[in-house]
């Protein structure tokens, strides 16, 4: 609904969609939460995608936050 709003308002809008995984842990539970945070980053640009926002308007990034305790996935507005 957020995206549909968005594109309402502005047809041309691109998004930045970031997986982002914590800062706490070892290093196997941070490369673990790094490739789930990717793997749930993909799964909403997939859901994206596939409600009809062309792929060439999202940028996917990773990025890690001792802000976040699990994982996450934003969406910004380009």
């Amino acid at each position: 609904t957020a995206v549909s709003q968005v594109l309402n308002k502005r047809p041309s809008a691109k998004f930045d969609l970031v997986a982002v995984s914590p800062t706490e842990g070892n290093p196997a539970e941070l490369a673990l939460a790094s490739t789930e945070a990717r793997k749930n980053g993909e799964a909403v640009l997939r859901s994206l995608t596939q409600m009809g926002l062309p792929v060439e308007r999202v940028r996917m990034n990773a990025a890690n936050s001792r802000d976040v305790v699990n994982n996450e996935v934003h969406l910004y507005i380009q």
